[in-house]
């Protein structure tokens, strides 16, 4: 993801126009494949010699912003990892207490030798290493000073699609709310969006608009706390959405002092290599089956439910549904969810149903209000209590 002050974006009219570069222009595919080249052939290298090597290849007439964008992007495909033969905080302690003894480093002694040769020689034969390369480990814990281990990205197509999906999610970081419409969404579709909706435990509500699913997102500016972790969370869920075949979206972002409305949709010119997959599952959900299977109920637990249309001024796509007898309830988890959102749940619950829905809901949230919660809702800390649960689903089930 770009951070704030690498976003290249004008505003028209009131509206944002992102930065976005061609893959098509040789200026921009060029760019992009000098720096993978320089970075793919760098392995070993500290950090530090990478990004010199990076500055030689500038040159002049460059966009700033998009050379460091593009560089930014590349080096967050990279593993770099502290090589030394020693734990570099223990070596510096080895060396500053031998320093102490034999004087400062960089001093000639009496016999003309440098004190730093007679002090990690010292060091070494205390630790049994060789004393080669520890003045090179002696800060090799240092960001600059750790080497290229791994680097895996694609080509010069994948990091300009790359460029330009992050431009996106670092103006979104700045957004109160998203209006994001699915066009003539199957159901399958459906699934796959609100179940990265809440993988990724983003406030959301949802409502049918004809053929169409809208959704409405709480953006990172929208909370009071806790908002670099969610919007890292909302970035990684973009690209579910940009996999869908017809959606839009719609946000007022932050460009300077302006505060314009960025409007996109399928056409925009978004791609990601993230894989069509389907569905994740969050780790409450996986832990939740595995304890509710071994209570061994006699209920069906079915893990890819239908949404279920809540006359139309909302949407609920449950975890899972139980079915037992002609009898089916149903489970909706919900990981995060900031103040209001709950009772918003609840207030459509009682007007609209399902009545045969059970909440699951983080006492991260509830704390002061849980004693208040209706049975029908269950507080869970990080593993949501099958048992109760299963006494839930029993006293709401209904004639499916």
């Amino acid at each position: 993801m770009l951070t704030g002050e690498l976003v290249r974006a004008t505003v028209k009219d009131s509206k944002a126009r992102p930065g976005f570069i061609s893959h098509d222009q040789d200026r921009y595919r060029e760019r992009a494949e000098d720096i993978l080249a320089c970075v793919g052939a760098s392995l070993g290298k500290r950090r530090a010699d990478i990004e010199e090597e990076l500055e030689g290849i500038l040159g002049d007439g460059v966009d700033r912003k998009l050379f460091d964008g593009l560089a930014k992007l590349t080096f967050d495909a990279c593993e770099f990892a502290v090589q030394s033969p020693v734990p570099p905080r223990e070596l510096r302690q080895r060396v500053w207490l031998e320093s102490a003894k034999r004087g400062p480093l960089s001093v000639v002694d009496v016999e003309g030798a440098h004190t730093t040769a007679s002090v990690f020689a010292a060091v070494a034969a205390e630790l049994g290493v060789d004393p080669g390369p520890l003045p090179d480990a002696l800060y090799a814990d240092h960001p600059a000073e750790q080497r290229l281990t791994a680097f895996e990205a694609g080509d010069s197509r994948w990091l300009v699609d790359r460029y330009n999906l992050a431009l996106v999610q670092a103006l979104l970081f700045s957004a109160p709310r998203l209006d994001i419409r699915l066009k003539s969404a199957t159901p399958a579709r459906v699934r796959q969006v609100l179940r990265a909706v809440k993988f990724h435990q983003l406030c959301f509500v949802a409502s049918r608009v004809g053929e169409d699913l809208h959704l409405e997102l709480d953006g990172p500016a929208s909370l009071f706390s806790q908002s670099s972790r969610y919007g890292l969370a909302l970035a990684r869920f973009l690209p579910t959405l940009v996999l869908q075949p017809a959606w839009s979206l719609t946000a007022v972002v932050s460009v300077r002092h302006f505060k314009p409305t960025l409007v996109l949709d399928q056409d925009s010119g978004l791609r990601t290599d993230l894989k069509d997959v389907g569905a994740y599952e969050t780790r409450e959900s996986e832990w939740f089956a595995e304890r509710f299977l071994a209570l061994d109920s006699g209920w069906k637990l079915e893990r890819d439910p239908t949404p279920l249309n809540q006359g139309g001024e909302g949407v609920v796509v449950p975890d899972f549904s139980f079915r037992k007898g002609g009898k089916v309830a149903h489970l909706e988890i919900l990981g995060f969810w900031r103040k209001g959102t709950i009772e918003k749940r609840l207030a459509l619950l009682k007007k609209h149903g399902p009545r045969n829905l059970v909440l699951a809901v983080s006492r991260r949230y509830c704390t002061e209000k849980a004693a208040e919660l209706p049975e029908q809702v269950v507080p869970f800390a990080e593993v949501i209590p099958a048992k109760l649960v299963l006494e839930r689903v029993e006293a709401v089930a209904t004639r499916g």
